[in-house]
Parts: structure tokens; C-alpha cells; sequence
């Protein structure tokens, strides 16, 4: 079975071994966003095949993370207190994972057996940082490593080490950002897995177009696109909106340069 056809229909009994390389899933990716004028696809970003709007393509779906014969298992990537949540915090930015508290240093570990579909450094945004593509149709996505352990197209088996803990990236402090998504689309999986005790609370994931709910609310948001001689300040001014607000919606510090044509999201 083609990795293809497993965003479309998951096969339980699909293992790696029979897994073909990289560059048929990206040709299967390709082809599929030929034939979906609603997905659009680029091997460069995190989210790979990512449909316009998702929730009028998925149809209901129960993705196993653990089968019984032991051919698919989930490992925690590490325990810890979870500090931020998925979902909107301070009210106005969007967290599409979790952030799992680490120290520097401490081993972070692949959650399934996949292949490393990109691997590098994400200076506004995830740091150091790996997205690993699985059997199941998942991928996950993990941020701010001080230090990365794998590279593209490398396989990896569950619990295997992948990186190292750190605060790289746009960070406040040393955790991991954790993300599972389909379709290339973040979905909360908050009440699956218990971080502090390394439990896995269940063992499958239900997808349905309820998954995205949240996203009503993000494509209402509001962008500006960068003229010559604006300021953050006065864009926010513009707006009714602190330049504060505008540097966490962005990913921005009061500090950060902006240029002209370069898109803002202002609400």
C-alpha cells in the first residue's frame, strides 16, 4: 500500500516493512494535490499536504497508535509537566501543541517507528526541530532541541533518541513543543497521553471534521501586508492593537525588523 492512501484510508496491519522510500510518498503527495484542487503540497514546510480547508475533505476515521501484536507502539517523547496546552493562551495566540517541560540536554525520543521527513533549524519559530512521518498517516512534529540527532529520510524506531532538550527557536525557556497532525493539520491530543507518568491514555485517535473546529476561528484572521515607512508601532496604532499583540501573533520581537510586502497578521 502506498503511504498515498494512508491519508485516506488507514490500514492497521501497515508496518514498516513494507514502507516505500521518500521520494514515492512525496511523488504520492504530489499526485494526490493534483487530483484535490482543495490541498495544496510542498515537501519545504512542516505541514506537507495540507487541505484548504480539511474539514470538507476528511471523512470519519480511528488512527491506532498501539496495535495489539505489537507492530505499532507509542512511546512518550518524554515526561514531563505540560506547560502550555493546544489552543488559543493570552488570548489572542493559537498553540497547536503541547510544550512539555525539560532541562537542557535532557533525550528526547521519536513517539512511533517512521521516517524523518525534515530536519533543520527554524529561527522564528520550532528552532531545532524534526518532523517524522508514520505508517498510521500521523506525523509528529518536535521544537527547540538544543541539539538534533537525525536528518531527512532517516528511519527511526520508537523510542530511539532524535535530540537533545533546549530553547532554541522562539522559546521563553527550555521544553519541548510536541505536535501530532494529519493531513498536515494539528489536532488536540491532550486527553490521550498522560506526560507526567509517561502513560498512553488511549490507544487510538478518533478523527472527524469536529477535529478542526478551531479553525473556523483561525480563517477569520486578519492580515496586513508591509508598506514603505510603517513601523510596527504604527501598524498596530492602525489596528487598535499593542505592538505586543502584534510581535506574539507573529512570531516577532519589538525589536525585529519588518519590510515592505512582508504579511502581518494583525487580529
Amino acid at each position: 500500500m502506498s503511504w498515498l492512501f494512508l491519508f485516506l484510508f488507514i490500514d492497521p496491519d501497515t508496518t514498516l516493512s513494507n514502507k516505500p522510500p521518500s521520494k514515492t510518498l512525496y511523488a504520492g503527495l504530489e499526485e494526490l494535490s493534483e487530483k484535490l484542487p482543495r490541498v495544496w503540497w510542498d515537501r519545504q514546510w512542516v505541514g506537507a499536504c495540507r487541505p484548504k480547508d480539511i474539514r470538507q475533505v476528511v471523512a470519519p476515521v480511528r488512527i491506532p497508535l498501539e496495535n495489539a501484536d505489537g507492530s505499532l507502539r507509542f512511546v512518550i517523547p518524554i515526561r514531563g509537566k505540560v506547560n502550555s496546552g493546544f489552543g488559543f493562551r493570552r488570548g489572542w495566540q493559537f498553540h497547536f501543541g503541547l510544550d512539555i517541560d525539560l532541562q537542557v540536554g535532557d533525550t528526547v525520543v521519536a513517539a512511533m517507528d517512521g521516517e524523518v521527513r525534515l530536519a533543520g533549524y527554524d529561527p522564528l519559530g520550532y528552532g531545532y526541530f524534526c518532523v517524522i512521518a508514520h505508517p498510521n498517516g500521523l506525523e509528529t512534529v518536535y521544537g527547540h532541541f538544543s541539539y538534533l540527532m537525525v536528518q531527512p529520510e532517516q528511519m527511526v524506531k520508537a523510542g530511539e533518541p532524535i535530540g537533545l532538550g533546549g530553547s532554541t527557536g522562539w522559546s521563553t525557556g527550555p521544553h519541548l513543543h510536541f505536535e501530532i497532525r494529519f493531513m498536515g493539520e494539528p489536532i488536540d491530543f491532550s486527553a490521550l497521553i498522560d506526560f507526567p507518568s509517561g502513560e498512553l491514555i488511549e490507544k487510538e485517535i478518533f478523527i472527524s471534521a469536529q477535529t478542526f473546529d478551531h479553525l473556523s476561528v483561525l480563517r477569520d484572521a486578519i492580515y496586513h501586508i508591509v508598506r514603505r515607512g510603517e513601523s510596527l508601532y504604527l501598524i498596530a496604532r492602525r489596528y487598535g492593537v499593542t505592538v505586543r499583540y502584534l510581535c506574539a501573533l507573529n512570531g516577532l520581537s519589538p525589536r525585529s525588523v519588518i519590510r515592505p510586502g512582508q504579511r502581518l497578521r494583525v487580529r
